[in-house]
Parts: structure tokens; sequence; C-alpha cells
């Protein structure tokens, strides 16, 4: 029963998350961020949360400005979501998606050699 709340509350923050670094922050370094997944801890007392960045010279200026804006993103949790306690958040860069690309490419091109031969 605890995984349960544990990934329903992955699933609430993710979409709160989103929409707050999506609309209510001013910060230029947020415009291309873009919330992938949230992880809470067992505990609900730490999220961590990856993201991407279209740009990738701009992940370090997007993750000192969620940095930054942590405190005022956890406040905006706690107005939206009715939690006894809003968890602390950790960001991090989202690693996957790259690979996964990289992955889909390799795939193709197998693929398009397969078919031309």
């Amino acid at each position: 029963m605890q995984q349960h709340r544990v990934e329903r509350l992955n699933k609430l923050l993710h979409q709160t998350l989103s929409t707050i670094i999506e609309f209510e922050l001013r910060d230029s370094r947020l415009e291309e961020v873009h919330v992938e997944y949230v992880i809470v801890s067992s505990d609900m007392r730490d999220a961590t949360v990856f993201f991407t960045v279209m740009d990738e010279e701009k992940k370090l200026d997007a993750l000192a400005g969620l940095n930054n804006a942590s405190k005022v993103i956890r406040k905006k949790l706690a107005d939206s979501l009715n939690l006894r306690y809003t968890p602390r958040l950790h960001f991090k860069f989202d690693t996957q998606e790259p690979k996964a690309q990289h992955i889909e490419e390799i795939i193709e091109e197998e693929r398009k050699k397969y078919e031309s031969a």
C-alpha cells in the first residue's frame, strides 16, 4: 500500500512541478526545462526531480536556476497540494533520454542497412 502511495505522489509531483516550472516561474534559465520524471523517497520526505534541457549547453544554467528557485517551487507545491509534508526537492539531469536516442539511432541505421541489402 505504501508503494502505491509513493507512485501516486510521483505522478502528482511530476504534473504539478511541470506546470509550476513552465507557467509560474519567471527565470529565463528555466525556459527550456522539461521535467521527465520524479522519484519520491519511501518516507516521502525527499523527491528527486529528473529534467532535460533542449540545449545541452544550458544544462548547468538550468540546474542553477532550479536550485535557486527550489524554495519558491516547494512553497508553490505546498500551496497547491494537500500534503502533510512537502518533500525537499533535489534536481538532477536525466541521462536516460540521450542514451535512448543514441540507441534508437543505432537501431535505425541497422534497419536501413538491412533493408538496402
